[in-house]
C-alpha cells in the first residue's frame, strides 16, 4: 500500500485522494489517531481505484460509477466517491 497525504498524487498512477469539501468539514474535531486511520484508508482506496478496483470489485462493472460509496473497518465508516477522469477519490464523510 502506498500511504500518502491528502492531495499527493502517486508518482506512477497519478491518483490521489482528497477531503471534500475540506479536511475540517470531514474529519475536523476527530482525534489525531482517527484522522490518521482515515488517511490510511483513503490512500488505500486511491490505490485500488488506480487499478480500476474498489473494495467490492471492479469499478467498470458498476452501473452507477459516480455513486457515493462506503467502506467500513472496525468502528470507522468512510463515505467516498471515485472520479476516474480526475484520478481522485473524494472522502465525503466519516462516521466513528
Amino acid at each position: 500500500m502506498n500511504e500518502r497525504e491528502e492531495g499527493q498524487e502517486d508518482a506512477t498512477t497519478g491518483w490521489a485522494w482528497e477531503y471534500d469539501p475540506n479536511a475540517e468539514w470531514v474529519v475536523g474535531g476527530m482525534k489525531a489517531v482517527d484522522q490518521e486511520a482515515v488517511a490510511v484508508i483513503a490512500s488505500a482506496l486511491a490505490d485500488l481505484a488506480a487499478y480500476g478496483l474498489g473494495p467490492d470489485g471492479r469499478l467498470d462493472e458498476d452501473p452507477n460509477p459516480m455513486r457515493l460509496r462506503t467502506y467500513s473497518t472496525g468502528t470507522i465508516l468512510v463515505w467516498y466517491q471515485v472520479v476516474p477522469y480526475r484520478k481522485r477519490v473524494y472522502v465525503k464523510r466519516v462516521n466513528l
